[in-house]
């Protein structure tokens, strides 16, 4: 029998093992390498959903997951990190961005793999060059960072988004989308850990200001995704604008029409889930989830409605609903708490927050394994840091 005969029947054999036994052994894979097993087949990645295995596979494959949570009070950043499969609170230095060189940064964006994050220097003014903004990239589960170079700094930033290459090669990807002078359309420019340097892509023919203010990049189908409010050059409807990092091309994506017309003015949030786009929908106390279904044909299917009475006769009026955590779970927050609601059956967990006026709201996955050096070259400007 040929190798690759014998190799095809290997991995037949391990397809067709029980779905036990294939939960089991999923639970035991990196976290670096559970994007892969999830494009095995349908019946892999349906396991490595269901609500039983996060938990485990996190205690087995010693990674966190969780949301980082950024406040603003009194012109002061905090992240905090919540989750539901850790003690509430969490150990203070399980994840925490403390170790920086500066004590007080913004969170600018997070990775979906890797468990990395772009933070930049909240007290730097980019209109002073003594004290120039200072970019950074960390992994805070190792508390590892490096220094980056600045972008064009004149320019204010619209939107931020960072994608890290799963797998052995460590390699990530910065976006920044900032306003020109003219405001008529988004700047891109992209920093390249392969080269260590910003450079200038092509502009979007999007009106800046139509961006969602404060809304984090919503990864799935291999690209970022922000919501948009209607402007003049979309005809006045509410669409979805994604910006595929890779090939660096842009779309916009129409929204459902009954979400355009009926609940024009209800509240929206995309969100992505076992790596499809939603849209979530609030109108008073009840929720829509709709799924894109078909990405390229840009075809939604309504998965579900809910009702927050519930909750909100449990939990008060004041949880805003930030994320969808899972299919049927949602991430809520308040003044100074954040939950985690089935909406099937209800509270599941909660945390406390320190620090009140919640800015943003990123979900985060890490392992604890320490990111390799990517460049080589004999430039002490970029190497990586660790403290203990």
């Amino acid at each position: 029998m040929s190798s690759s005969s014998s190799s095809s029947s290997e991995q037949c054999d391990v397809i067709s093992l029980p779905e036990d036994q294939v939960f089991e052994m999923l639970t035991r894979v990196s976290l670096d390498d559970l994007a892969a097993c999830r494009q095995v087949s349908t019946r892999w990645r349906r396991l490595t959903y269901e609500p039983a295995f996060a938990p485990l596979h996190c205690r087995r494959a010693d990674a966190v997951s969780g949301y980082l949570v950024q406040t603003v009070a009194r012109n002061r950043y905090h992240a905090t990190f919540v989750s539901s499969m850790h003690p509430s609170p969490p150990p203070a230095d399980l994840v925490s961005l403390d170790f920086l060189p500066s004590p007080h940064v913004r969170v600018e964006a997070v990775s979906l793999h890797r468990g990395l994050v772009c933070c930049v220097d909240a007290d730097a003014d980019a209109a002073t060059p003594r004290k120039p903004a200072s970019y950074y990239v960390c992994k805070p589960a190792t508390r590892q960072w490096r220094a980056l170079p600045n972008p064009r700094l004149r320019y204010r930033t619209a939107a931020t988004a960072m994608a890290a290459r799963p797998g052995g090669v460590a390699e990530f990807k910065i976006v920044r989308f900032s306003v020109p002078t003219l405001r008529d359309c988004l700047r891109c420019e992209v920093f390249d850990s392969r080269r260590m340097e910003w450079r200038r892509s092509a502009d979007v023919a999007v009106w800046p200001e139509s961006l969602v203010e404060a809304a984090p990049a919503v990864r799935a189908h291999g690209a970022m995704h922000w919501l948009r409010w209607p402007d003049r050059l979309s005809g006045g409807a509410e669409d979805i604008f994604a910006f595929d990092v890779k090939t660096e091309t842009w779309r916009l994506i129409g929204l459902p029409p009954e979400a355009t017309t009926e609940k024009r003015w209800a509240g929206k949030k995309v969100a992505a889930v076992e790596g499809k786009l939603c849209l979530v929908v609030v109108v008073d106390e009840e929720v829509e989830i709709w799924v894109l279904a078909s990405y390229r044909q840009e075809r939604w299917e309504k998965k579900m409605t809910a009702s927050l009475t519930r909750l909100a006769m449990e939990e008060g009026n004041s949880f805003i609903l930030r994320d969808l955590y899972a299919s049927d779970v949602a991430f809520f927050n308040s003044v100074y708490r954040v939950l985690w609601y089935d909406f099937l059956r209800g509270k599941i967990a909660e945390a406390p927050l320190r620090h009140k006026g919640i800015q943003q709201v990123f979900k985060f996955e890490s392992d604890l394994v320490p990111f390799e050096e990517i460049d080589e070259r004999p430039n002490s400007d970029f190497k990586w840091v660790c403290k203990p």
